[in-house]
């Protein structure tokens, strides 16, 4: 197997054997995105010379191609960083499916990526500051190998958090996998400018901190989604385990009432229910400190689909969200988010994110005055 190296001063060209640039025709999709290149390109003074940005490969395991676009890659002559400002670029893969369909599955900014020869072509990334997760500085890097769950490009191989590349430390974030943050970042800001239009002045800044709640939120989004049986299968202490590897089970749950506990980073786990698992939960808490995670946009990020239900309002930064969820392959499931943001220095903070394993969607309720 041969490796390609890392570039980590910018998003170079990854190259292998098997790894060769794809050219036309293409999937209507991926050639949309090379043109919009060149069009962005065009609008910078620069001129489209594409080069080896695009790559038809099988990302993961199922035999047909899919299609990775890396804009660092992309050349612009006369404006050569134009799709490299800070030494970073987008990356993105579009996904093949049984039936002939190509839609993006994956798309982030990274510092560098590499492809690795084998069956699938395993991709790695490498990540600075706020996307290697909650609290690591802004010029700390880390990097992870991605894998294909079936729906999306979780991580199987991950290094340290806050450290470069073949270092050690903990597991870094995995990695949004639909949308992504140009999309969010554009959601977002709409969002902040439609409830207050003088919000334009500051809402770019406030969907930066926001995306960062996203990113954090990815390792409870991740466990909360593996552990949500098949239609019809039944939640095992076996299959819980296998599911979720990344956190730490004890021997014993909690207390009685539960199923199974553990820890995943900065989260406790618990999988409540006696002899059958009847939900999962993913709690944090810490004194006098904002929440710094947005759950419910974490699981969107990875393909689930929530509509908000119910909610109750208990107080200022504080109450309960109930959202009705589908996923593909998954039985309808409700995701409850209970929260609490200190008022004070010396209050208690807290924030708790369920997912139901009963098969059940959640009974709907009032949705006014949902804004804690």
């Amino acid at each position: 197997m041969r490796i390609i190296p890392f570039v980590l001063t910018a998003v170079l060209a990854a190259g292998s054997a098997q790894a060769q640039p794809q050219r036309p025709p293409v999937p209507p999709v991926v050639l949309a995105h090379m043109n919009d290149l060149d069009a962005r390109c065009r609008a910078a003074g620069g001129r489209p010379d594409g080069g080896r940005f695009v790559f038809a490969q099988d990302f993961t395991g199922d035999g047909r191609l899919d299609y990775l676009v890396s804009e660092g890659d992309y050349a612009c002559t006369g404006k050569p960083g134009v799709f490299r400002p800070g030494g970073q670029a987008r990356v993105d893969i579009y996904v093949a499916d049984a039936r002939g369909q190509v839609l993006r599955n994956y798309s982030e900014t990274l510092i560098a990526y590499r492809l690795i020869a084998g069956q699938p072509v395993k991709v790695q990334v490498a990540r600075r500051g706020a996307a290697c997760g909650a609290g690591v500085a802004p010029t700390a890097q880390c990097a992870a190998q991605l894998a294909w769950n079936g729906r999306g490009f979780g991580e199987g191989v991950a290094v340290g958090a806050g450290t470069t590349p073949g270092g050690s430390g903990s597991v870094a974030s995995p990695a949004p996998t639909v949308a992504g943050e140009a999309a969010f970042l554009v959601r977002c800001r709409r969002a902040y400018v439609s409830a207050e239009a003088s919000a334009a002045r500051w809402a770019d800044g406030a969907c930066k901190e926001d995306w960062k709640k996203v990113v954090a939120s990815a390792p409870a989004a991740e466990f909360l989604l593996s552990v949500l049986p098949a239609p019809g299968a039944r939640l095992t202490a076996e299959s819980l385990r296998a599911a979720a590897p990344s956190v730490r089970w004890a021997a014993r749950p909690a207390d009685a009432s539960s199923f199974a506990s553990g820890r995943l980073g900065a989260f406790d786990i618990t999988v409540s229910g006696r002899a059958t698992p009847v939900s999962a939960s993913a709690g944090w808490a810490a004194v006098g400190q904002p929440i710094p995670y947005d759950v419910v946009e974490a699981l969107r990020q990875r393909g689930a689909t929530l509509t908000l239900a119910s909610c109750e309002k208990l107080g200022a930064g504080e109450g309960t969200r109930v959202f009705a969820g589908h996923a593909p392959g998954k039985p309808p499931f409700a995701v409850t988010i209970e929260q609490r943001e200190a008022p004070t220095a010396s209050a208690n903070s807290f924030y708790s994110a369920s997912i139901s394993l009963d098969g059940r969607a959640p009974a709907r309720g009032s949705t006014s005055g949902c804004d804690f």
